[in-house]
């Protein structure tokens, strides 16, 4: 078979033989809830294409985007770690498709391959990275830094320069008011960045939001390179 994931393109033959009868590829449809915080989870998702994003509820109806995962990782890495209870909420932000797995299996392979261990948790430190990447830029960057470093990160997971997302499920992700997503938009669109119409926006220089990311974007990105070899991450264009 031949995979777009990044973790599942990684594992050889006798790993493939476990893990391929087991596994079932499903869509991924943007709103839907594949785990809930403080749930159990029976399913290990390899993302072959979209987008998941790990999502924290830290007081009623209000949310911040903790890590998002896409070809190059899995949903959720707490079974990695031997914990079926989900720390966040999962929840598909763009459209795509991830091979399905069985938690069982999942661990069986965790027990008795020990290649497939490695990988994996050489993700979850990849995971964590990106994890204090995300704590750092929320905590020292400029709205339109965070906004030009979400972007790149999502555009490095998706194969289109079109980003289908509202404004006001953006201001979830990054925990801010909607109008100051609008002006941070604005803002990028007015440098010849982005072109953001109604329910989408499309990425027209790359370079420019690597620049306006002033240092957000690409420290935990260049550690999954130094970590596994590949780099994910789009090219201009």
């Amino acid at each position: 078979m031949a995979f777009v994931n990044l973790l599942l393109r990684a594992m050889d033959e006798p790993t493939l033989a476990l893990l391929v009868p087991a596994m079932e590829l499903i869509p991924l449809k943007a709103r839907d809830t594949l785990a809930s915080a403080g749930g159990h989870s029976e399913w290990v998702y390899f993302v072959e294409d979209g987008l998941i994003s790990l999502v924290s509820e830290y007081e009623p109806g209000t949310v911040i985007e903790v890590a998002m995962v896409g070809r190059e990782g899995l949903f959720d890495i707490g079974h990695a770690l031997g914990d079926n209870v989900a720390a966040f909420d999962g929840k598909v932000q763009v459209d795509g498709s991830a091979y399905r797995l069985p938690r069982a299996v999942f661990q069986q392979a965790m027990e008795t391959i020990p290649s497939f261990n490695a990988t994996m948790l050489t993700f979850v430190r990849a995971f964590e990275l990106q994890v204090a990447s995300t704590v750092s830029a929320n905590g020292r960057a400029r709205l339109e830094e965070r906004l030009a470093r979400w972007l790149l990160m999502v555009h490095d997971r998706v194969d289109s320069n079109l980003i289908h997302i509202t404004h006001e499920f953006l201001a979830q992700m990054l925990c801010c008011r909607r109008p100051g997503v609008t002006v941070a938009l604005h803002l990028l669109e007015g440098k010849g960045m982005i072109h953001s119409s109604r329910g989408q926006i499309e990425i027209r220089d790359r370079d420019g939001l690597i620049a306006e990311a002033n240092g957000a974007y690409g420290r935990a990105e260049a550690h999954y390179t130094r970590l596994f070899g590949q780099d994910f991450r789009r090219r201009q264009g």
